[in-house]
């Protein structure tokens, strides 16, 4: 049985948008796939332009597109990824544009795949590629599997359907306190990598954890929406479009396992604790199951975390500060790392991301928002309050008389005493803001 892609209805609006244009288009397509042969798209976003020109269907730009697909999933919360590729163009270019598209979505899922720090098989490899005709409107949807080279586009249903109010809303809190040490370069890549390498015991933690959805541990085979059992469900709260959905709560327990703990030596010129609170939001399908809702919850989990240390090399490289006696770029100050904003998607009951330093104001994501996602969102829209920043009575020292200075609850930089000594490295590194809680919970769930 092929697969069957289930679109929501105000995307019609987007195509009809399209089409009167009369110009030709390409972008990714965001929704949520699902092992039932079943995928829904909430979103078709196109890809601005490499030049700021118009989209030439004779020149697709791999690269760019994938960079794009890159920006996108970063602004989903977790449960909704970049799932395939769309275009829309005459009927001339779209006979020649099919074996080019293969190649792109090709294209992208590589791009992405090296950009995973948590390695995970992928469960499904489908990846979907929609062809609307500028003319007629006509669409045409076909699938390709991304994990064989040799896979041919065979023809994949395509349906549109309303469902506003039915993604229920997973949340939580993800507390972090962890060491990221980093030697002296000047080099993107490199300082890069070196964040990596300190954030992956932690992000396999979260991957590999436990959890509970509204305080119970339940089999992850079951139906997240238990009102057809037991007439009660998760709590009730607004959507966009004026009802009601469904809110769940999910608690996740690091297993806490110290047997690969290893002692590490490596050259250390910084190190930088990343420590607080984070917001994490996923959204899931009305017929997802427990494991469906805490996956999302996780890849919600490690996508910010990762996003956010990845912008704040980007700005630790763009803006260096010169210090005397230090070649690291911007390590001899405290570091902020950009906190969460949301806003909702205009018609439906789900919210889209940015990430915001302190030095930005709201025209800096209204300007991402609408650049990345071509959404239309205004200012009193943009949700502040999910996370906030410290104020100065907050700001700390430690005891050793080197300085921590944590100007943000999610993130501090602290450099060490001397540039480039090597030093032993151990981190503990626990889910929980308190490592005993976490512990005992878990021992307290593995026994029942």
């Amino acid at each position: 049985m092929g697969r069957t892609v289930y679109a929501e209805e105000q995307i019609k609006d987007f195509i009809d948008i399209l089409d009167a244009s009369g110009k030709c288009n390409i972008g990714m397509i965001v929704g949520q796939q699902n092992s039932s042969s079943k995928d829904h798209v909430i979103l078709l976003v196109p890809t601005p332009n490499s030049n700021g020109g118009e989209f030439k269907p004779d020149a697709i730009d791999e690269q760019w597109i994938s960079q794009h697909s890159i920006q996108v999933t970063r602004m989903m919360p977790g449960g909704l990824n970049v799932i395939g590729i769309f275009v829309c163009a005459t009927p001339e270019h779209l006979k020649t544009l099919q074996p080019k598209l293969r190649q792109a979505v090709f294209a992208v899922q590589k791009h992405m795949k090296r950009k995973e720090i948590v390695k995970t098989a992928d469960k499904i490899t489908e990846r979907i590629v929609v062809q609307i005709c500028a003319v007629t409107k006509k669409i045409t949807c076909r699938g390709v599997d991304v994990a064989d080279p040799n896979s041919v586009m065979k023809p994949v249903d395509w349906k549109f359907q309303s469902s506003l109010n039915k993604w229920p809303l997973v949340t939580s809190v993800l507390h972090v306190d962890l060491s990221i040490p980093v030697t002296m370069t000047t080099g993107k890549s490199a300082l890069l990598k070196k964040f990596h390498n300190g954030l992956a015991p932690f992000l396999n933690s979260i991957q590999q954890s436990i959890s509970t959805v509204n305080g119970e541990l339940r089999p992850g085979q079951n139906p997240l929406d238990k009102q057809s059992k037991s007439g009660k469900s998760g709590k009730k709260g607004s959507s966009a479009s004026g009802g009601s959905r469904q809110v769940y709560e999910v608690n996740l327990f690091n297993k806490m396992v110290c047997d690969n703990y290893q002692v590490v030596k490596s050259d250390c010129s910084a190190c930088f604790h990343l420590r607080g609170s984070l917001q994490c939001r996923a959204y899931v399908n009305n017929k997802a199951t427990v494991d469906n809702a805490t996956q999302a919850l996780k890849e919600d989990a490690i996508r910010s975390l990762q996003a956010r240390c990845d912008l704040l090399v980007d700005d630790l490289i763009q803006n260096p500060e010169d210090t005397e006696g230090s070649t690291t770029p911007g390590f001899n100050r405290a570091t902020v790392l950009p906190r969460r904003v949301f806003t909702p998607v205009p018609g439906m009951s789900i919210d889209a991301c940015d990430y915001m330093f302190p030095d930005e104001s709201s025209a800096d994501c209204l300007e991402r928002f609408s650049e990345i996602l071509s959404l239309d969102t205004t200012t009193d829209m943009l949700d502040f309050t999910s996370e906030t920043v410290p104020d100065i009575d907050d700001l700390s020292h430690d005891t050793d008389n080197e300085e921590t200075i944590p100007v943000d609850d999610r993130n501090v930089g602290r450099p060490t005493s001397k540039a480039g000594r090597g030093t032993y490295i151990a981190a503990a590194l626990s889910l929980s803001g308190a490592a005993v809680a976490a512990l005992m919970s878990y021992l307290t769930l593995a026994n029942d």
